[in-house]
């Protein structure tokens, strides 16, 4: 049984989902996951952060997810459909 924050999913929800968790990680932890960002000055990390967070919100529309609340940037509820 696959299963999404304890919600019974087919496949192809869980790998929507779990790219649209690994987007929000990248955006939330860029120097994780760019080797050099640390060394990019304030200016080029926020630029990046900007075309980071231009195409996740691209992603999403493109994979289908959507959010049923969001309080602030990490503190969010997805709408989750077994079958979407």
């Amino acid at each position: 049984m696959i299963q999404y924050q304890d919600k019974k999913v087919t496949a192809k929800v869980k790998a929507k989902h779990e790219i649209s968790d690994y987007l929000m990680e990248l955006f939330y932890t860029p120097e994780k996951y760019i080797a050099d960002f640390d060394n990019l000055t304030i200016k080029e990390q926020e630029e990046v952060l900007k075309h980071i967070s231009l195409f996740e919100d691209r992603i999403h529309k493109l994979l289908g997810v959507k959010f049923k609340e969001i309080h602030s940037a990490r503190n969010f509820i997805k709408s989750i459909w077994p079958n979407s």
